[in-house]
């Protein structure tokens, strides 16, 4: 399976120890830019990317899965930034527009 990581530069190297391609970005709207040019490709199945990035990134990933897309899988992970529960809040919003009514979790 063929696997990218898109962060900053430690973000990246740790996955490219396991195997993964590393892209390195500085921003979240430049983590956008490359997970598009990512997708539009298609040449890897999972994409990892840190939870701080998941806002900035939603437009990108939101458009696959409206595709019904199969591939790629986004995985979002915490990183050492303290940004957390941010990837929580997103699967939150999408269920509370699947069920017409907003949780309280």
């Amino acid at each position: 399976m063929s696997v990218a990581a898109v962060g900053d530069p430690i973000f990246a190297t740790c996955f490219e120890l396991i195997g993964a391609v590393g892209f390195r970005v500085k921003s979240g709207a430049e983590a956008a830019d490359v997970l598009k040019k990512l997708v539009e490709e298609g040449r890897y199945k999972l994409i990892i990317l840190p939870e701080r990035f998941a806002k900035d990134t939603f437009d990108v990933r939101f458009t696959v899965m409206r595709k019904g897309a199969l591939w790629p899988i986004f995985a979002l992970v915490p990183d050492p930034t303290g940004e957390r529960g941010m990837r929580l809040e997103e699967l939150k919003s999408i269920v509370c527009l699947a069920v017409g009514a907003e949780l309280e979790l």
